[in-house]
């Protein structure tokens, strides 16, 4: 697969996803985990080519893929895909980006035609782990490594006939971890980003020593064969989303829910009486309330509704640690409840919906449409709202300036090369 092969819209969405991924690991450093985790991966891995992104510091490659994919998966505000329930770009974009500072210096073209083998091998990697492994539901990592070896096997040049045995040693050593425990008990672990990126920085540098793999999923299981069918042909990257918030997605429908009421019927706060959201039943693990942390807050359904009645808004400060006493969310978060709807259940993970039921202390009862979380490739963030959400994040690691011409290299990035990214980083 080459640059020149690729449809316009991909060569486009390929940039997109890429400052999505490196605008939320930028994001992530305003949470505590951050310092924690960048001595603890230097304490083990030592210094090394890689850069741990916008520290200063460095790193071996598979230390510096864990790290760089633990603090985007850190802030709950990265692309995903539906189907999946889960995200590939936290995982393939560290792995690439870190590949690149490990080796040679490679073409803007080839990093990004790398993303997008990336995101198409993980997100079909997901479905087959899913129908494999049913109803036992593994956190991204498990199969997004498959996706960010087959990225570092593009960029490293690895022969196709070795390529299916390091997808097979990254999808061996990823993790099988049980994601509904996490959103039960939420932790810095998250969606198991970080551990896929390990395994699939470790497959490389495996291979690059003559270990050998053995078989991956795409060649030992029906499942996997039949996801290639479409390659190259079906675009998954395509089909992202982008969250407008940095909670879990399962947690957007209910506060684009609110917004519509709040717009429609301008009530105030303190007139709520009872809020009860109807959605899912994976999204109804979404329960702590309140929230110990910050990740607890970003996997808190009730904290996500809260924060958004209270400011109308729902950004960084809103799930930063400062504002888990907020007197304000706290009594409104009081007032909600969440039920099980067996109608919107059936039409997920296709569909993310959620609708909201609010009575006022006056008696009035007002209801929202059934509503999906913005954000989805039926109606995409416009590129501005990604640039303004890329600077945002990105201006508070670097500066104004520097982001913006940042922002600027990654609009053009067919034209520039890696080592043009790396000095930003």
């Amino acid at each position: 697969m080459r640059w020149e092969d690729l449809p316009e819209p991909v060569k486009h969405q390929s940039k997109r996803c890429l400052k999505d991924i490196l605008a939320t690991g930028a994001g992530g450093y305003k949470l505590p985990p951050a310092q924690q985790m960048a001595d603890l991966v230097l304490a083990q891995y030592a210094d090394g080519p890689v850069p741990l992104w916008f520290t200063g510091r460095r790193s071996a490659l598979v230390g510096a893929c864990f790290f760089n994919a633990f603090m985007v998966d850190g802030l709950d505000w990265h692309d995903g895909f539906r189907l999946t329930k889960g995200h590939a770009g936290a995982t393939v974009v560290p792995t690439a980006v870190g590949v690149c500072a490990a080796g040679s210096q490679v073409s803007g073209q080839d990093l990004l035609t790398a993303i997008v083998i990336g995101y198409e091998i993980a997100c079909r990697a997901g479905l087959a782990v899913h129908s494999l492994y049913a109803p036992a539901y593994h956190t991204s990592g498990s199969w997004a490594s498959l996706g960010a070896a087959a990225a570092g096997c593009k960029l490293r040049a690895i022969p196709a006939a070795d390529i299916d045995a390091v997808l097979g040693m990254a999808e061996y050593y990823a993790p099988i971890s049980p994601m509904i425990r996490c959103t039960e008990s939420p932790s810095p672990l998250k969606d198991g980003a970080a551990a896929g990126a390990w395994s699939a920085g470790m497959a490389l540098q495996m291979y690059q020593r003559g270990l050998r793999g053995l078989p991956s999923l795409f060649t030992a299981e029906p499942q996997g064969r039949a996801q290639m069918d479409s390659l190259g042909q079906d675009w998954i990257i395509l089909r992202q989303y982008f969250k407008p918030y940095p909670t879990c997605r399962w947690a957007q429908p209910p506060v684009e829910c609110l917004r519509q009421l709040k717009k429609e019927h301008g009530f105030s706060n303190d007139q709520i009486d009872s809020i009860v959201i109807e959605t899912f039943r994976e999204a109804a693990t979404l329960g702590q309330f309140p929230p110990q942390d910050t990740d607890g807050a970003q996997y808190s359904i009730v904290w996500a509704a809260a924060a958004m009645l209270a400011d109308g808004d729902l950004k960084l400060a809103q799930i930063h640690p400062d504002r888990l006493n907020d007197p304000e969310i706290l009594q409104i978060g009081k007032k909600i409840r969440c039920e099980q709807s067996a109608e919107i259940q059936v039409r997920f993970p296709a569909e993310c919906l959620a609708r909201v039921r609010i009575v006022l202390k006056d008696g009035r009862r007002l209801q929202s449409s059934m509503l999906g979380a913005r954000g989805d490739y039926e109606s995409p963030l416009s590129d501005e709202e990604i640039d303004d959400k890329f600077l945002s994040l990105v201006s508070g690691r670097i500066g104004q300036k520097k982001a913006a011409k940042m922002k600027t290299l990654l609009d053009k990035f067919e034209h520039h090369n890696s080592g043009d990214l790396l000095a930003f980083l």
